[in-house]
């Protein structure tokens, strides 16, 4: 309860007309009344929430006799205002709420009045929980950051940042920035800092905690930030500890100059340029490519390097040299073949000076002439890193929708579930838990068939393989389809041999092949009927899927047969899907010995049969 003292006001002899005045919205309620304690105005607000107008005597509040002992005791009183909290009912129904109650004792016209008004604690506890769940986040998230209001005064600081600062709240708060940090930059950056604010300009600078061991670097990011109805913006400071990160390259720094003392104990050729200008010169070389190259280092000190190697390899150190200088790349390689047929790995490495106007190049010359002999094996395994390297490709070009939809979907069912359970909407929540799992199970189909794909790129399947009747693999994939192919109005045929149908496949496969086709023959069928059916003759088994479906130009047949590919790519096609069930079945039944055959025309069907060797 907050009061002020004032000498007794005497009344006014004269009153004013409220009715003539425009009310303007108003969300809490308010009132003034006169020294007879009548309401001589209202807001609707206040209407509605107490069933009061104008002209009514507060005294009439019977369900809130503390509310008038309040209004009488100020108007006996010799208070200018005054602030408390009451408890307050409405005739109308039975709540019972909280209410911040200010009084304010005025004159209009030498007239006295109290203007009362009325603001539901419950409303500012809602907004105080807010401020303060948001507090806590970003304290707890030690995230250091800092608020300033459009006068460059701090309107709110993280704890974390009272921790980097090493200053208490009541050091920072409603304190100028300057005055907070000037202590840590120099003057020209302070003058930068000023200027930065002047010109609502972003400001970024390296700070050094110098007070504190071990020394600290701090990134301090200063930006404005305008609103739409104000010219002036407020500012947010955010801190980033690169401590750790300027100490790592110190210590590679530290360490590359000590290399330099080492250099003869290396196995490899070793060559050490300085840039000046246009030109490399020598700096230093061991023993081992002085001995390759038939070179006394005494005598060539700082002389070009075209001056005492060949040609082709000075050129490849200048082309190199180039590239790290203009694209700032840490390293750079070729190959080099000596005149006597050896063959070479160069690596060269920068190493910025900071006490010259040079820099200083190492270069490390590999012998891989024996390496050589395992071309082939080279060549392999760099096909295969080609193929991974594609197949990356191919997922990040037509996978990004499929991967991000379901994705998206659980982010958006989380926002719905927190609103649901703030709202004890628990059937809401029961429902979009089921979509939740829906969306994730087919996520979870999707990583499944990239991780498929990939093991059978790479070779890494292996076969466990047994004879099987794959008449009860057809009879079970029918039967979990059937409901699927119910709901698209398709008619779902089987047609089973009573001849043997046993072959010799890995079961899982088998089962994964026929479950990818039949799923393809359902999704791409929007009418007529998809066929199932298996047949014996001359040795072979065949399964046979087939469908009154879009159909595939032939054209594309080979191409759908590789990973994440459509017919139609895009998010504008007409499918869900990866592309990957077709390549499954075909790279599968590949891979178990089988024949895999498409038959198809566009807008009229599909016939795929997968053939196996019977049994024996």
């Amino acid at each position: 309860m907050t009061y002020s003292n004032n000498q007794r006001i005497q009344p006014a002899e004269t009153e004013v007309d409220f009715q003539n005045y425009t009310e303007l919205p108003n969300n809490s309620p308010l009132i003034i009344v006169d020294l007879d304690l009548r309401i001589v105005y209202c807001n609707e607000s206040f209407k509605t929430t107490f069933n009061l107008d104008a002209g009514d005597d507060v005294s009439a509040m019977n369900s809130n006799p503390e509310f008038v002992y309040l209004v009488k005791g100020f108007h006996e009183s010799r208070y200018k205002n005054i602030s408390v909290d009451v408890t307050l009912s409405n005739d109308s129904d039975a709540l019972v709420k909280n209410y911040f109650v200010r009084i304010e004792r005025v004159f209009i016209k030498l007239n006295q009045y109290f203007v009362l008004s009325i603001e539901s604690l419950e409303q500012r506890n809602k907004l105080e929980n807010k401020i303060t769940s948001l507090h806590n986040a970003l304290d707890h998230g030690k995230l250091p950051l800092m608020i300033l209001d459009e006068f460059r005064k701090v309107s709110y600081v993280s704890k974390s940042f009272e921790v980097v600062l090493s200053k208490e709240i009541e050091n920072i708060y409603n304190k100028d920035l300057l005055e907070i940090i000037g202590d840590h930059l120099t003057p020209k950056e302070s003058e930068e800092l000023l200027l930065a604010l002047i010109n609502k300009q972003v400001w970024k600078k390296l700070v050094c905690f110098h007070k504190k061991y071990p020394v600290e670097y701090w990134e301090f990011i200063l930006n404005p930030v305008f609103e739409v109805d104000r010219q002036s913006p407020n500012y947010i400071l955010i801190a980033s500890n690169l401590t750790e990160h300027i100490n790592q390259a110190r210590v590679i720094e530290r360490s590359e100059k000590k290399q330099k003392l080492i250099i003869d104990n290396i196995s490899d050729l070793l060559l050490i340029v300085e840039r000046v200008g246009s030109s490399a010169l020598f700096d230093n070389a061991n023993d081992n490519f002085c001995k390759i190259f038939g070179l006394d280092k005494n005598k060539i000190s700082l002389m070009k390097i075209e001056d005492f190697i060949p040609e082709e390899l000075s050129g490849e150190i200048y082309n190199s040299i180039n590239q790290l200088t203009a694209h700032r790349d840490s390293y750079s390689e070729f190959n080099y073949k000596h005149v006597d047929m050896r063959e070479y790995n160069c690596k060269i490495t920068s190493v910025p000076e900071k006490e010259k106007v040079s820099s200083l190049f190492i270069i490390t010359m590999k012998d891989i002439t024996e390496e050589i002999l395992y071309s082939q094996q080279l060549k392999k395994a760099y096909h295969k890193e080609m193929q991974l390297n594609k197949m990356k490709s191919d997922f990040l070009a037509n996978m990004s929708h499929e991967i991000r939809t379901p994705f998206n979907a659980v982010v958006g069912f989380s926002e719905i579930i927190d609103e649901s359970i703030e709202s004890h909407d628990l059937e809401m929540v029961r429902e979009l838990m089921t979509s939740m799992k829906e969306v994730l199970g087919r996520a979870l189909n999707l990583f499944t068939n990239i991780i498929e794909v990939s093991q059978i790129e790479s070779g890494e399947v292996e076969l466990d393989n047994v004879d099987l009747n794959c008449n009860h693999v057809v009879r079970n994939i029918h039967e979990k389809f059937l409901q699927d192919a119910h709901k698209n109005t398709l008619e779902f045929i089987i047609d089973l041999t009573e001849e043997s149908c046993v072959i010799e496949v890995d079961w899982v496969k088998y089962e994964k092949i026929v479950h990818s086709l039949v799923d393809n023959a359902i999704k791409y069928t929007n009418e007529g009927y998809v066929y199932i059916g298996t047949k014996s003759h001359n040795g072979v088994v065949e399964l046979t899927i087939s469908d009154t479906g879009v159909g595939i130009e032939p054209s594309q047949i080979e191409r759908l047969l590789k990973p994440f590919t459509q017919e139609i790519e895009g998010y504008t096609r007409p499918f869900e899907g990866a592309g990957l069930g077709l390549t499954i079945a075909y790279k599968l039944t590949i891979l178990m010995g089988g024949k895999f055959d498409i038959v198809s025309e566009k807008n009229k069907g599909t016939k795929i049969t997968v053939s196996f060797p019977l049994s024996v």
